[in-house]
Protein backbone atom coordinates (compact mmCIF):
# COMPACT_ATOMS: atom_id res chain seq x y z
CA UNK A 1 0.00 0.00 0.00
CA UNK A 2 2.91 2.58 0.92
CA UNK A 3 5.06 1.34 -1.88
CA UNK A 4 1.85 1.67 -4.28
CA UNK A 5 1.30 5.09 -2.55
CA UNK A 6 4.75 6.52 -3.30
CA UNK A 7 5.06 5.44 -6.92
CA UNK A 8 2.35 7.56 -7.66
CA UNK A 9 3.52 10.71 -6.21
CA UNK A 10 6.75 9.68 -8.12
CA UNK A 11 4.92 9.49 -11.28
CA UNK A 12 3.14 12.81 -10.46
CA UNK A 13 6.59 14.68 -9.49
CA UNK A 14 7.89 13.36 -12.74
CA UNK A 15 4.98 14.66 -14.91
CA UNK A 16 4.86 17.98 -13.40
CA UNK A 17 9.03 18.34 -13.64
CA UNK A 18 8.54 17.35 -16.51
CA UNK A 19 5.80 19.76 -17.79
CA UNK A 20 7.58 22.54 -15.99
CA UNK A 21 10.78 22.04 -17.87
CA UNK A 22 9.22 21.77 -21.39
CA UNK A 23 7.33 25.27 -20.17
CA UNK A 24 10.37 27.08 -19.09
CA UNK A 25 12.10 26.29 -22.19
CA UNK A 26 9.28 27.42 -24.61
CA UNK A 27 8.49 30.33 -22.36
CA UNK A 28 12.39 32.26 -22.60
CA UNK A 29 12.85 34.36 -26.35
CA UNK A 30 15.61 32.93 -27.96
CA UNK A 31 18.43 36.28 -28.90
CA UNK A 32 21.21 36.01 -30.22
CA UNK A 33 23.67 38.96 -31.04
CA UNK A 34 26.23 37.78 -33.74
CA UNK A 35 27.96 41.30 -34.41
CA UNK A 36 29.22 43.83 -32.53
CA UNK A 37 26.79 46.99 -32.71
CA UNK A 38 27.68 50.96 -31.83
CA UNK A 39 26.93 54.66 -32.24
CA UNK A 40 29.87 57.14 -33.36
CA UNK A 41 28.63 60.76 -32.02
CA UNK A 42 30.71 63.54 -33.82
CA UNK A 43 29.53 66.37 -31.63
CA UNK A 44 30.69 68.92 -34.53
CA UNK A 45 30.23 67.00 -37.58
CA UNK A 46 30.43 64.68 -39.81
CA UNK A 47 34.04 63.75 -40.35
CA UNK A 48 35.25 65.69 -37.23
CA UNK A 49 36.52 63.75 -33.70
CA UNK A 50 33.97 61.29 -32.40
CA UNK A 51 33.73 59.01 -29.68
CA UNK A 52 31.56 55.51 -29.47
CA UNK A 53 28.67 54.30 -27.39
CA UNK A 54 28.50 50.20 -27.40
CA UNK A 55 24.97 48.98 -28.37
CA UNK A 56 24.17 46.36 -26.12
CA UNK A 57 20.29 46.36 -25.58
CA UNK A 58 17.04 47.78 -26.72
CA UNK A 59 16.30 51.25 -24.62
CA UNK A 60 17.99 54.95 -24.23
CA UNK A 61 21.41 55.18 -25.03
CA UNK A 62 23.56 56.94 -22.67
CA UNK A 63 25.37 59.54 -24.30
CA UNK A 64 28.29 62.14 -22.63
CA UNK A 65 26.98 64.98 -24.84
CA UNK A 66 23.35 65.21 -24.17
CA UNK A 67 23.02 66.03 -28.14
CA UNK A 68 19.85 64.50 -28.48
CA UNK A 69 17.45 61.93 -26.53
CA UNK A 70 17.96 58.51 -28.79
CA UNK A 71 17.04 55.14 -28.09
CA UNK A 72 17.65 51.81 -29.76
CA UNK A 73 14.99 49.59 -31.14
CA UNK A 74 13.40 46.65 -33.55
CA UNK A 75 16.54 44.10 -32.59
CA UNK A 76 16.08 41.43 -35.04
CA UNK A 77 17.89 38.43 -35.82
CA UNK A 78 17.12 35.73 -39.05
CA UNK A 79 19.25 32.65 -39.40
CA UNK A 80 18.59 31.30 -43.00
CA UNK A 81 21.05 28.38 -44.68
CA UNK A 82 23.84 29.80 -45.01
CA UNK A 83 23.33 33.64 -44.58
CA UNK A 84 22.94 35.72 -41.17
CA UNK A 85 20.92 38.65 -41.00
CA UNK A 86 20.61 40.91 -37.78
CA UNK A 87 19.24 44.35 -37.86
CA UNK A 88 19.06 47.43 -35.50
CA UNK A 89 17.29 51.05 -35.12
CA UNK A 90 18.59 53.78 -33.94
CA UNK A 91 15.73 56.64 -33.24
CA UNK A 92 16.44 60.44 -32.20
CA UNK A 93 14.24 63.00 -30.88
CA UNK A 94 15.92 66.90 -31.05
CA UNK A 95 13.60 69.62 -30.65
CA UNK A 96 10.41 67.71 -31.76
CA UNK A 97 11.51 66.40 -34.48
CA UNK A 98 12.27 62.50 -34.68
CA UNK A 99 15.30 60.86 -37.05
CA UNK A 100 15.51 57.37 -37.35
CA UNK A 101 18.25 55.17 -38.87
CA UNK A 102 18.17 51.27 -39.86
CA UNK A 103 20.95 49.16 -40.38
CA UNK A 104 21.52 45.31 -41.69
CA UNK A 105 24.88 43.51 -41.06
CA UNK A 106 24.74 40.43 -43.45
CA UNK A 107 27.58 37.58 -42.87
CA UNK A 108 27.46 34.52 -45.35
CA UNK A 109 31.19 33.58 -45.57
CA UNK A 110 31.68 29.91 -44.02
CA UNK A 111 34.81 30.51 -41.93
CA UNK A 112 33.57 34.02 -40.61
CA UNK A 113 33.51 32.24 -37.10
CA UNK A 114 36.98 31.69 -36.39
CA UNK A 115 38.31 34.04 -38.98
CA UNK A 116 40.89 30.99 -40.18
CA UNK A 117 41.69 32.74 -43.40
CA UNK A 118 42.46 36.33 -41.12
CA UNK A 119 40.23 38.29 -43.28
CA UNK A 120 39.04 41.78 -42.85
CA UNK A 121 35.22 42.76 -42.62
CA UNK A 122 33.96 45.67 -44.20
CA UNK A 123 31.62 47.83 -41.61
CA UNK A 124 27.78 48.72 -42.55
CA UNK A 125 26.95 52.03 -41.30
CA UNK A 126 24.43 54.76 -42.02
CA UNK A 127 23.57 58.24 -40.03
CA UNK A 128 21.82 61.15 -39.89
CA UNK A 129 22.33 64.91 -38.76
CA UNK A 130 21.01 66.17 -35.31
CA UNK A 131 20.28 69.23 -36.49
CA UNK A 132 19.93 69.88 -40.41
CA UNK A 133 19.89 73.41 -40.34
CA UNK A 134 23.30 73.77 -38.73
CA UNK A 135 24.26 71.95 -41.79
CA UNK A 136 28.29 70.23 -41.83
CA UNK A 137 28.53 71.58 -38.39
CA UNK A 138 25.63 69.75 -36.89
CA UNK A 139 26.10 66.84 -34.49
CA UNK A 140 26.26 63.57 -36.49
CA UNK A 141 25.02 60.50 -35.55
CA UNK A 142 26.18 57.04 -37.20
CA UNK A 143 24.89 53.59 -36.14
CA UNK A 144 27.30 50.86 -37.19
CA UNK A 145 27.94 47.17 -37.18
CA UNK A 146 30.77 44.93 -37.27
CA UNK A 147 32.05 41.09 -36.84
Amino acid sequence: MVLEQDSTIRSFMLKWLFILIISLILSTELFADYFKWEILVSENGYGTESHTIPVDSEGKIKSAANLAECRMVSFWTRIESELLLEGKTLVCVFEDKRQSVSVVCRDNHLNRKYNRVKELYPVAKDGFRINPELGAGSPYFELRCYF
